[in-house]
């Protein structure tokens, strides 16, 4: 890390300091040094953006821009801050998207909520919003939702009015007598969900994809400046209901620490137990609806099955299947009156995927037309992996030793034996056995924590009626936090700023690992045939949930 702070010191800083055990945090007095500062950084190993995070000080007529730089191989990270004037003519900033391409889509997003224009970003457009937010900027802290929310058919309108004015200019432009044309694949088609590919074609073969994203859009960044800091855990769950307990736990962290509160080992041991069962039911519908849109109905059967008996143990704790609100600040939200019921509870769950474990890896898995047809197919390098930072089992199947529970361990996962799952191949395959693998490890984790548990209550050192939550502050200091946690689809990041004696969050920036994996389908599909779409994206685990916000 020394390397790292000998770059920061060469230039005029307000601060260069230890943040947590991977990361150096920095304040940059000057703007204009953005742009040399990342490239010796991206020299010295830091090639990666993580995401974007403007934060708006009204009061103080200023933008601070954060920006969230990785190492993602040797785990070397930097925190770097940018003042920057809120004034709209003067809010400016050089684009990092030329040194790092990962930081494209996030640029994107802060130009369109807050209004930052990246200069020399290769296409700064409006991004994800509909067009009625256009040059107002939503997450600006004088912009008046009350006020924009009167018109809300007007704002709907503005979505489909956008979309047929391009499928007319579209349509007027297909020629009879050539190959090339644009298509639409979605914004509901069965096989992606709630988002539009425009895709052009010549023929069969893919030339290009523009993915058209915000249907589902529901500003969840500002609706957590709605509610206190437990209540924003229905806001902070929704961003995808197939993983909703690792949500809460990022946030939660973020809280934690800004609060500075150290939660019971007991809390620790459940929020893994959580975490991992959600993990498990996200891999289960991934791989479900995988095999679905190849016609392998069987398969997703046995999966939508199998996630039934894993839900079963979050309603069995919390009383709800997907909106469970398990984690909160504190630890986790409800005791545990008979631990050893609960526990039955899983241990039917694991027993259950078991039994159709072997049936899975001899009809599926080993399947020669699936190998034939998914081998090969849609590869990405170990480059792609920090070029686009693809995270998550994506990453892990190109052979990128890339995992939050181990590089940055957090609940209790430092006090549990895992290992990376990954392969080399780098191909839709191989991407479909690594969550498969991580189902496997997911059991292994929770029998592990389960075993801690029961180990510690029969000491007396955890009382599963008491230790699940500790007091939390009404009110909270001034401060700010990153939490890191290792979702299903990959790293997911949380900023979190509070104002003095805040009962609600300042800023919550909500990074989730779909952006940067719908940001690179053009570069997965490009070449490909139309057929190859299904195949592809199913293979990338894209939730519109995590993606929109």
């Amino acid at each position: 890390m020394e390397n790292i702070k000998n770059i920061l010191n060469k230039y005029e800083t307000e601060y260069v300091e230890d943040y947590k055990k991977r990361w150096i945090k920095a304040k940059l007095k000057n703007k204009e040094d953005l742009l040399k500062v990342v490239s010796e950084l991206k020299e010295a190993g830091v090639k990666t953006c993580s995401t974007v995070s403007p934060t708006d000080f009204i009061d103080e007529n200023k933008i601070e821009v954060n920006y969230f730089l990785e190492d993602l191989f040797n785990k070397k990270n930097v925190w770097l801050k940018v003042d920057i004037d809120r004034e709209l003519e003067n809010c400016e900033i050089d684009s990092i998207t030329p040194l790092m391409p990962s930081a494209n889509w996030h640029e994107l997003e802060a130009y369109s909520t807050f209004g930052v224009k990246f200069k020399g970003h290769p296409n700064l457009r409006y991004f994800l919003i509909s067009r009625d937010y256009y040059g107002k900027f939503p997450f600006r802290k004088d912009f008046d939702w009350r006020e924009h929310e009167k018109n809300l058919i007007k704002n709907i309108n503005s979505i489909t009015d956008e979309y047929f004015e391009q499928y007319e200019e579209n349509e007027k432009n297909i020629g009879h007598t050539s190959s090339r044309t644009v298509l639409n694949w979605g914004p509901t088609h069965p096989a992606s969900g709630p988002i539009r590919l425009k895709v052009h074609v010549d023929g069969e073969i893919i030339e290009k994809v523009d993915p058209d994203i915000g249907y589902v859009w529901r500003a969840l960044e500002h609706l957590v400046e709605r509610k206190d800091f437990i209540g924003a855990i229905v806001a902070v769950e929704r961003i995808c209901f197939m993983d909703n307990p690792n949500p809460m736990i990022c946030y939660s962290q973020a809280v934690e620490e800004i609060a500075g509160k150290e939660i019971t080992e007991f809390a620790k041991y459940m929020r893994v137990i959580l975490g991992e069962i959600g993990r498990i039911a996200s891999h289960l519908v991934s791989l479900g609806g995988f095999f679905g849109t190849m016609g392998l109905h069987t398969f997703m059967m046995w999966c939508l099955d199998i996630r039934e008996y894993f839900l079963d143990v979050l309603e069995d704790y919390s009383g709800a299947r997907i909106a469970t609100a398990c984690v909160e600040p504190g630890g986790v939200r409800y005791p545990l009156e008979d631990y050893k019921k609960w526990f039955e509870t899983i241990n039917k769950a694991i027993k259950k995927f078991e039994e159709t474990k072997d049936d899975i890896i001899d009809i599926f898995i080993k399947n020669p037309l699936m190998n034939t047809r998914a081998k090969g197919v849609g590869e990405f390098s170990l480059d792609d992996v920090v070029e686009f930072f693809l995270a998550g089992p994506i990453a892990r199947a190109s052979g990128a030793k890339i995992d939050v529970r181990i590089d940055e361990p957090y609940a209790a996962y430092d006090k549990l034996e895992m290992d990376y799952v990954t392969c080399e191949n780098g191909d839709t395959r191989d991407r479909l056995y690594i969550m498969f693998k991580e189902v496997e490890q997911a059991i292994d984790l929770i029998k592990q924590a389960m075993e801690k548990i029961t180990q510690g209550i029969e000491a007396g050192e955890m009382d599963p009626k008491k230790d699940h939550l500790i007091k939390m502050p009404r009110r909270m200091p001034k401060g700010e936090a990153v939490s890191r946690v290792e979702w299903a689809r990959g790293e997911m990041l949380m900023h979190l700023v509070t104002g003095e004696k805040a009962t609600s969050p300042y800023r919550l920036k909500l990074k989730a690992p779909s952006v940067n994996h719908t940001m690179v389908l053009d570069k997965l599909l490009k070449g490909k045939t139309l057929s190859d779409i299904p195949l592809l994206y199913g293979s990338m685990h894209i939730c519109q949930g995590d993606l929109d916000r």
